[in-house]
């Protein structure tokens, strides 16, 4: 269900109402500060094994907003990122052991 307000005052609401996603589309500032705070209320909300994904992954900012941003909440969450053109998909790393 789309709600058309800010990331941010969306993502706390929900939090505080108890109402958990599948899915989450980020869509951040494109500086880091933005990124890296509406990534994680959106982790807050998003249910295990739900998807979350944003856009503007590259930008003319690139390393120092959202693409970083992304990353580090990925490396400190021990996620993948996967770009798929201006895009990132967020998902568990791949095991590795043959499961």
């Amino acid at each position: 269900m789309p709600l058309p307000f800010s990331t941010a005052s969306t993502l706390g609401a929900l939090c505080r109402w108890g109402v958990y996603a599948d899915l989450i589309e980020v869509d951040a500032g494109h500086d880091f500060h933005s990124a890296w705070a509406d990534i994680n209320l959106a982790w807050a909300v998003l249910r295990p094994g739900g998807v979350m994904f944003g856009h503007d992954y590259f930008t003319a900012a690139d390393d120092r907003g959202v693409r970083r941003a992304v990353t580090l909440f990925a490396r400190v969450k021990g996620l993948t990122v996967r770009p798929h053109g201006q895009h990132w998909i967020l998902s568990p790393k791949p095991r590795g052991d043959g499961r």
